[in-house]
């Protein structure tokens, strides 16, 4: 809760800590340290070893043809274990991550959470990448009653249904949720001329949930839309021909695709070929949304292989914000692995720093207590100001949308013309039974996207 302090004197108040993180559950805010912070009333920050070690485990998919999106996640909590111990550890303890491959497959996932729990010892868990994996964790989690961190897979039926309906509370999700993908992108949809939208999507969970939030967000932002084709995609496709053809017989002149990783850089170049970016090419660029196209993965892959004026975003994108925090990650992270951080990246190494403060702060590694003072708590973080929620264990936090360019001072694609909404805005709430666009968002939210 932000309690005593209105949300923009705390904001201002976060900008001139210039760097850390803060969790706080809104009743004081401390500018003690220029690192990564949980600050209470009452709570004083270090004390006495609670234990020799504090493990972590993190489970990604490590193998196969999205094994890429492991490693991204590794760098980012890597390297802030690495942070960790450098400087002492947690109170005195070192901290020892426990890397898990999930496979993208459910059962390989839930096994791996009881192995590193029941046989590691570990005492958190972090990770998880595709939506359908998550579903299937986070039922054991109260089961191994351990914290789960989600810093990836993005189904809005985690938080929603799992956490919020069912009462699942060992759960909190780091990153970004579908509506990033389905609901801001329809903000961006909105803008643009487009009149005949198709879709070129996976075809599972993540992408049957931010194809549906799309296009009833989108209707109701422009009436005049019409939704004239789908295509769905098997992950693994190599050749996305028939698909594209399919699509390009409706003539849509708007497209919108989650596909990522290996897929879309298949995709994008398959689509070049075909000409289905001509088919949505207007004056400024293309209507083209690819919600999770600024993936360091897709950038270093395609480059310029992917046309400017493309519409692309993520679960947050290096450039953003532009605050000493961020800027401290970035270099720290090109330092320690050579790469811009990918959005996985920044979620695993937030994750990471949130469990040394949550310890620091409670002095014990009771979860009740944990889940407590995690619950309506605010986040300064590399990506943002977070804002925890305490009923569905949502970290609320804006990421825009920006166009693709090509500039040779970078060794990827940079983004311009960044656009966005407030995430609370554009995230639904609690109970869940409105879609966005919400009434005031007529007059105040959209005229500023």
């Amino acid at each position: 809760k932000m309690a005593e302090v209105s949300r923009r004197e705390f904001l201002k108040y976060i900008a001139a800590l210039g760097v850390g993180l803060a969790i706080g559950g809104g009743i004081g805010y401390s500018a003690r340290k220029p690192e990564v912070k949980i600050v209470k009333k009452g709570a004083e920050e270090v004390g006495g070893k609670i234990k020799e070690k504090i493990k972590i485990g993190h489970i990604a998919i490590f193998s196969g043809p999205f094994s890429t999106y492991g490693e991204l996640q590794k760098r980012g909590s890597l390297l802030a274990v690495e942070e960790i111990n450098k400087a002492g550890g947690i109170m005195g303890s070192k901290v020892e991550i426990i890397y898990r491959d999930s496979a993208a497959k459910p059962a390989e996932a839930v096994k791996q959470v009881r192995s590193l729990v029941e046989s590691e010892g570990c005492d958190f868990i972090i990770g998880i990448d595709s939506s359908g994996v998550v579903l299937a964790v986070a039922e054991v989690m109260p089961e191994v009653n351990k914290l789960l961190f989600v810093t990836h897979a993005a189904t809005h039926r985690l938080t929603e249904e799992l956490v919020y309906k069912k009462g699942i509370k060992q759960v909190f999700r780091i990153a970004v949720p579908v509506y990033q993908d389905g609901i801001m992108a329809a903000f961006i949809a909105s803008k643009l001329p487009a009149k005949r939208w198709g879709c070129v999507h996976p075809d599972y969970e993540y992408g049957y949930a931010s194809w549906e939030l799309f296009k009833k967000t989108l209707a109701k932002l422009r009436p005049d839309v019409e939704f004239v084709g789908e295509a769905w995609a098997k992950i693994g496709t190599t050749d996305f021909t028939p698909l594209i053809s399919s699509i390009m017989e409706k003539k849509p002149d708007g497209i919108h695709t989650v596909e990522w990783g290996f897929d879309l850089f298949t995709f994008v170049r398959q689509a070049k070929q075909t000409g289905l970016f001509d088919a949505v090419k207007y004056d400024g660029g293309y209507a083209w949304i690819n919600p999770m196209g600024y993936s360091i993965d897709a950038m270093e892959a395609l480059k310029s292989e992917y046309p400017e004026g493309c519409w692309v975003s993520g679960r947050y994108i290096w450039m953003y914000p532009d605050t000493p925090l961020n800027k401290k990650f970035v270099k720290a992270h090109l330092d320690r692995w050579g790469h811009f951080p990918a959005y996985s990246g920044e979620t695993s190494y937030t994750a990471v720093y949130m469990i040394k403060k949550l310890i620091e702060m409670t002095k014990t590694l009771d979860i009740d207590t944990h889940i407590k003072t995690l619950e309506d708590s605010t986040v300064y973080s590399p990506a943002g100001v977070r804002f925890i929620r305490k009923k569905d264990h949502q970290a609320v936090y804006s990421v825009p949308y920006g166009q693709i360019k090509h500039d040779p001072s970078y060794p990827i694609p940079v983004l311009t013309n960044l656009q966005s909404v407030p995430a609370e805005d554009y995230y639904r709430h609690p109970p869940f039974k409105e879609m966005p666009p919400f009434r005031e968002l007529y007059k105040k939210v959209l005229p500023k996207a």
